[in-house]
């Protein structure tokens, strides 16, 4: 019986390290899309919502520190996968520090830690991120316009 449950340990340890190891050596980024109310959106693999910072520049990341604290990159440890309407042709990669990044349209992506499910695209327009459509291109919310138009008119049935 003992040697029974050192086998069950040993498995079971054997098991935990070799997840251990396939945790560690990561998995390919999944990019998918998702209808939502600004259109049709980049999402990574669990839905979250993909955002572009305007503020990036060619070999030069804007969002680090405290911002990369609530803007996490999107990372990946290989080629990225293309899901929904997303052009498998505009997916690449960049490297961010130590880690790499996904890239959409030359864009690096990025999470908003303060999405959720009742405010998936919190962070559109926030300090530069904005949502990214299947194009590559940032999403702006539409304003509103309302016209209001009033008409006075007198006693005398003329109309001012």
């Amino acid at each position: 019986m003992k040697h029974l449950k050192l086998l069950l340990a040993l498995s079971s340890l054997t098991v935990l390290g070799l997840a251990t190891v396939a945790s560690a050596s990561g998995t390919r980024a999944v990019v998918n899309t998702k209808s939502t109310s600004l259109g049709t959106i980049l999402v990574n693999s669990s839905g979250q919502t993909l955002y572009l910072d305007v503020n990036d520049k060619s070999g030069h990341f804007a969002c680090t520190g405290q911002c990369a604290g609530a803007w996490p990159v999107l990372k990946t440890s290989g080629k990225p996968k293309a899901a929904g309407k997303v052009k498998a042709s505009m997916l690449g990669t960049v490297k961010h520090g130590s880690a790499t990044q996904v890239t959409y349209n030359g864009h690096p992506l990025y999470t908003f830690v303060q999405d959720s499910k009742s405010a998936p695209t919190s962070g559109e327009g926030v300090n530069g991120f904005f949502v990214v459509s299947p194009s590559g291109s940032k999403i702006t919310k539409s304003t509103k316009t309302t016209t209001t138009t009033t008409s006075s008119s007198s006693s005398s049935g003329y109309k001012y």
